[in-house]
């Protein structure tokens, strides 16, 4: 958003430094230390910013890491493995499949699943349907599902 310099000014807050902290949402100190301005009392034009969020090379993501997801606009999630390859495998080598993948954006309420790290065998259009298909399943509809590629462009509106 941008900061209504009027109101900032009648509030104790002169243009400064301080209307970048406003701008992300932290209240700052009036310039005379007498009170607090909060940044929902001079933001206009607010808008939702956009989330996104990677999680590359692991067998599972912790819960913290997990709270960060939520609700982001893009996940770029890999899937290393097929839900074939099986539990031990995921545990040995240290990577997921792509229906956890799926299972991950749907249960955090992710709008964008982009797919990337596909495994070795992950060549030809039979298998990276198959890939895509597993996601899918893990999923239940709930994201946009899509094969991440080098310089790929994701358009997302606010």
């Amino acid at each position: 958003g941008t900061i209504d310099k009027d109101k900032a000014v009648a509030l104790g807050v002169k243009p400064s430094k301080k209307y970048g902290l406003l701008k992300c949402g932290i209240s700052v100190p009036n310039d005379d230390g007498t009170g607090e301005v909060h940044p929902s009392q001079v933001l206009c034009n607010v808008f939702r910013p956009r989330k996104f969020s990677l999680l590359a090379d692991h067998r599972r993501v912790p819960p913290p890491m997990a709270r960060l997801c939520t609700n982001s606009d893009v996940v770029v999630h890999e899937a290393t493995l097929s839900k074939k390859d099986g539990v031990d495998r995921i545990k040995t080598r240290g990577h997921q499949n792509a229906f956890n993948a799926g299972r991950f954006a749907q249960m955090l309420g992710c709008k964008v699943l982009a797919l990337n790290h596909f495994g070795g065998l992950a060549f030809g259009k039979s298998l990276m349907t198959d890939i895509l298909s597993e996601a899918r399943d893990g999923n239940r509809g709930a994201s946009q599902i899509m094969a991440a590629y080098d310089f790929m462009e994701i358009g997302v509106p606010r």
